[in-house]
């Protein structure tokens, strides 16, 4: 709360990242299955929107690969580093802060000083704190390893059309970050948060639940500031562009903030029914990265009640070794 000039490029990178992320779910996730490639996308973000994580994985995979998924949850948070001692105590005062019976009154009382600070100091300098915000948000984009050049154009956009709304907010109203804060502590409580072991032992359904929660606190607290997510969501129009051998390209536009943004995405057709080919590669990747190693091939020898063979000195012995 020290830094105010710092508050808003990280709230900018934050927003920009997580607003297109209902582009990029739109265009790597978005086909749970349907009779055409449209259905299919169209149900998919239905089911993101509404925060109905579990039947999205559910339609956004065959049978077979949603239940490696399922199974794969446990080995997704093993394989996670350890959290630093640090970082862990940051964590769990974080959550008592967010979950305390007066919660809201004491963060609000901690805010205000640098609201009022931000409106005095800072405000007319938003051109340049949204710039700051905006260039470390396509900085952090262009060098992300896992989004592909189409994502990343998509992402761009949506940064591009976040910065100019973040110098019209009123970052400094005090009614609005109550009401805010209010948003935090509710999801917080709702959310169940503890500690990050706890978080790391959920089931795939405990997380999803998690998920939805947070998901809707995210879009409660933009609807606070003016951004309405799903707005964009409703805005959506797809157009299959190629449909042909199993296989269909289509675009799916959206207004964020009023801009049209233009995203596309591939489908493959698996027993009648469409899926993101991103998507399910990348879950299939996933699954034979955290699958546990098979078994050796050759069983051990079994013990012998025959008296080894003779053997004239200094010859060599074949030792049998599994594989």
């Amino acid at each position: 709360m020290r830094r105010p000039l710092l508050l808003v490029p990280v709230l900018l990178a934050l927003l920009a990242l997580v607003a297109a992320c209902d582009k990029k779910k739109a265009e790597t996730a978005g086909t749970p299955g349907g009779g055409s490639p449209e259905d299919a996308t169209r149900e998919s973000l239905a089911l993101i929107r509404d925060g109905k994580f579990d039947l999205f994985w559910k339609h956004a995979l065959p049978p077979a690969d949603f239940e490696n998924l399922r199974k794969d949850w446990p080995r997704r948070n093993e394989a996670e580093a350890p959290m630093d001692p640090d970082d862990r105590a940051k964590f769990e005062a974080g959550v008592k802060r967010l979950t305390d019976p007066d919660a809201e009154k004491k963060l609000f009382a901690d805010l205000r000083p640098t609201l009022v600070r931000f409106d005095r100091d800072y405000k007319d300098q938003m051109p340049l704190i949204s710039g700051v915000g905006q260039s470390m948000a396509l900085t952090a984009i262009d060098q992300a390893k896992d989004l592909t050049v189409p994502q990343k154009r998509q992402l761009r956009e949506a940064v591009n059309v976040i910065a100019p709304w973040t110098q019209t907010v009123a970052w400094g109203d005090q009614a609005r970050a109550k009401e805010a804060i209010g948003v935090l502590v509710d999801t917080a409580r709702k959310a169940g948060l503890s500690t990050p072991d706890a978080l790391h032992q959920m089931t795939f359904e405990q997380s999803m639940a998690t998920w939805s929660t947070a998901w809707f606190g995210f879009k409660r607290l933009l609807d606070v500031y003016g951004l309405s997510v799903d707005k964009s969501f409703d805005s959506v129009s797809i157009d299959t562009l190629e449909n042909s051998g199993g296989s269909a390209h289509v675009t799916i536009t959206y207004t964020l903030l009023d801009k049209p943004i233009q995203t596309d995405a591939t489908l493959v057709l698996l027993d009648g029914r469409w899926y993101d080919s991103d998507l399910l590669q990348r879950v299939r990747d996933d699954h034979a990265r955290l699958a546990p190693p098979a078994p050796s091939a050759t069983a051990p020898a079994p013990a012998s009640t025959a008296a080894p063979p003779t053997r004239s000195p200094g010859a060599p012995v074949a030792v049998a070794r599994g594989r």
